[in-house]
């Protein structure tokens, strides 16, 4: 029954962390081809956006690494899910100091509210990540 229960959340967790990855990539996609430009020409948001690229492409690959390993019952989807969350945790609030940088959420229209509620949800699914990557690592373990 427990073993049930654990295998159960393991692979709600492998098809989080799959659709997470999907949706990562999904909104590049969508970015790319709706010609948003958030610098304007501004040389440093111009670079930020190619870090900030660079980085969801190594985090979507992460989640993809961690949803395929814990939905097969592989021992590194662990590593691999709390490599995810550690992810998810500092792109978020590193967006969420860039914007607060720039302005964006001054005044709190639905775009700047949109905007926080998904780095919300990206500190949220970190957390329980990071919380579920250690239960996993410690029965493992032990």
């Amino acid at each position: 029954m427990v073993y049930d229960t654990r295998r159960r959340a393991q692979r709600t967790a492998g098809w989080a962390t799959l659709v997470g990855g999907t949706c990562v990539l999904a909104f590049w996609a969508i970015y790319f081809t709706s010609d948003a430009a958030l610098g304007h020409g501004d040389p440093a948001v111009t670079a930020f956006e190619a870090a900030f690229l660079l980085a969801d492409a190594v985090f979507a690959l992460t989640l993809f690494a961690a949803g395929v390993f814990l939905l097969r019952d592989r021992r590194p989807g662990t590593f691999f899910l709390v490599a995810a969350a550690a992810m998810s945790i500092y792109l978020a609030l590193l967006d969420v100091a860039f914007y607060a940088r720039q302005g964006l959420y001054l005044p709190l229209n639905g775009s700047a509210a949109l905007e926080l509620v998904v780095n919300a949800l990206c500190l949220i699914g970190g957390a329980l990540g990071l919380r579920w990557g250690w239960i996993l690592w410690s029965r493992r373990t032990a």
